[in-house]
C-alpha cells in the first residue's frame, strides 16, 4: 500500500518546549492516527542560514531533493509561498498573520519600545511579507489561529469562510492545581515575555494605581526571557519589593508557578492563541486578558474570564481591584474556566485539525 505522505514545513523544530513546536508535535500524532505518514522541513533539516529570509527557498529546495509527491503540504506562513499551486494541496499555517502585526505595529496600534527603521520598513514587506501575502491569497486552505485573523484574511485576500479552519490550542491537566489553595498573599502572576506588545507597560500602570489605592498586591513574573534587573528597571522603586522576576523556568514548574497565583493577567496588544492563558484557564485561575485576538475566542467575559479594551489600564486595574476584594468571584470565574476547557485537551484539538485535513485532501 502506497504511503500518504503529508509534508509539513515551519521555521521551529517540532518540541514540546516552545509554543508553535508544542502545537505542531499535537498536529503529528493526530495525523499519524489517521494513517498519513508527517514528514517534517525545519532548522535542524535545513541547517544553518545566513538570513532568515532563505529558509522558504531551502526549505523547497530541501523537499525537491526527497523526490517524493505528498498528497498535501502544510506550511507555516511565511514559507507558503513557494508551496502553493503546485498542483498538491496547500494548507498555511499561521499563528498570527504577519501582515496584520505588522500594520498594527505601523499604526502606533502595538507598542514596540523602538522606532521601526527606514530601512526595516523598507525590507522586511519585501523579503517576509510578500511571501506571507501569496501564501494567504493563494493557498487551498488557511489554518487561522483566532478570529480576529479570519476577518482579516477575508478583507485582505478576499479569503471565504469555507477557505478557513480555526484551528484550537489544547491544554495539558491540571487536576492537582485547582485543589491546592493559592498563597493568601494576593499574587498577580503574569506569564510570558517581557516585552511592550505584551501590555508590560498596562501592567505597570495598573499596578502603580493599585498601589497608590492602598492594595497590598504581590506580582510574580514569569517566562520573562530578561534579567530580573532589567526588568525591575520598568517599574517604580516603591513597587519593587512586590515584584519577583523569574526569567526563564522548566515546563515543570508551570504548574507550580500557578499554584501561587490568586488571578494570572495578560495585557497584550497582539497574540495568537495564547497557550499560557489556556494553561491558566485550565488550572482553574481566573484570567483578566485584553478583548482581542485569540484571548476573546478563549474568554467569555465575566464568565470564564475578565476582559478589557486594549491600551485601557485604567480598565485593567480596576479588574484586579475587584478581584482583589472579591475572592468568590475569582474561585467562580476560575472553576468555570476550568470546567469551560476541560474537553480542551490536546488529543482532542489535535485531531479536529487532523480530520480537517483529511477532508479537504
Amino acid at each position: 500500500m502506497e504511503k500518504k505522505v503529508i509534508l509539513h514545513v515551519s521555521e521551529v523544530d517540532i518540541k514540546l518546549s516552545s509554543g508553535m513546536g508544542r502545537v505542531e508535535y499535537y498536529w503529528k500524532q493526530a495525523l499519524e492516527r489517521l494513517g498519513y505518514v508527517f514528514m517534517h522541513i525545519g532548522p535542524e533539516q535545513i541547517g544553518p542560514i545566513r538570513h532568515q529570509s532563505l529558509f522558504p527557498y531551502k526549505a523547497y529546495r530541501y523537499y525537491k531533493k526527497l523526490n517524493i509527491k505528498p498528497v498535501a503540504f502544510i506550511v507555516h506562513e511565511p514559507a507558503a509561498s513557494y508551496f502553493v499551486n503546485k498542483g498538491i494541496p496547500c494548507f498555511l499555517e499561521s499563528h498570527g498573520i504577519e501582515r496584520r502585526n505588522w500594520e498594527n505595529q505601523l499604526n502606533g496600534i502595538i507598542p514596540l519600545g523602538v522606532q521601526i527603521s527606514f530601512r526595516t520598513k523598507l525590507l522586511f514587506p519585501l523579503w517576509r511579507l510578500h511571501g506571507c501575502d501569496k501564501g494567504l491569497r493563494y493557498a487551498d486552505k488557511l489554518l487561522l489561529i483566532n478570529s480576529d485573523d479570519q476577518i482579516y484574511a477575508k478583507k485582505k485576500y478576499a479569503r471565504t469562510a469555507d477557505d478557513v479552519f480555526l484551528f484550537r490550542n489544547g491544554v495539558s491537566n491540571f487536576e492537582d492545581i485547582a485543589a491546592k489553595p493559592s498563597s493568601e498573599t494576593f499574587t498577580v502572576l503574569f506569564n510570558g515575555t517581557w516585552i511592550e506588545r505584551k501590555g508590560t507597560f498596562l501592567l505597570v500602570k495598573a499596578a502603580e494605581m493599585l498601589f497608590q489605592r492602598g492594595l497590598n498586591i504581590k506580582y510574580l513574573l514569569i517566562g520573562a526571557g530578561k534579567d530580573e534587573q532589567t526588568v525591575m528597571n520598568d517599574w517604580p522603586e516603591a513597587l519593587r519589593p512586590y515584584v519577583s522576576v523569574v526569567s526563564s523556568f522548566p515546563p515543570k514548574m508551570e504548574t507550580e508557578y500557578l499554584s501561587w497565583a490568586s488571578i494570572v493577567v495578560l495585557p497584550s496588544y497582539f497574540e495568537g492563541q495564547p497557550l499560557s492563558l489556556l494553561q491558566a484557564m485550565a488550572a482553574g485561575k481566573c484570567c483578566i486578558s485584553t478583548n482581542s485576538c485569540g484571548q476573546k475566542d478563549i474568554i467569555d467575559n465575566g464568565q470564564t474570564g475578565l476582559l478589557f479594551e486594549v491600551g485601557e489600564e485604567t480598565a485593567f486595574a480596576a479588574h484586579i481591584e475587584t478581584c482583589f476584594y472579591d475572592r468568590d468571584l475569582v474561585q467562580r470565574i476560575g472553576m468555570a474556566a476550568k470546567s469551560a476547557l476541560a474537553e480542551r485537551t490536546w488529543e482532542n484539538v489535535s485531531n479536529e485539525l487532523a480530520e480537517y485535513i483529511s477532508a479537504n485532501i
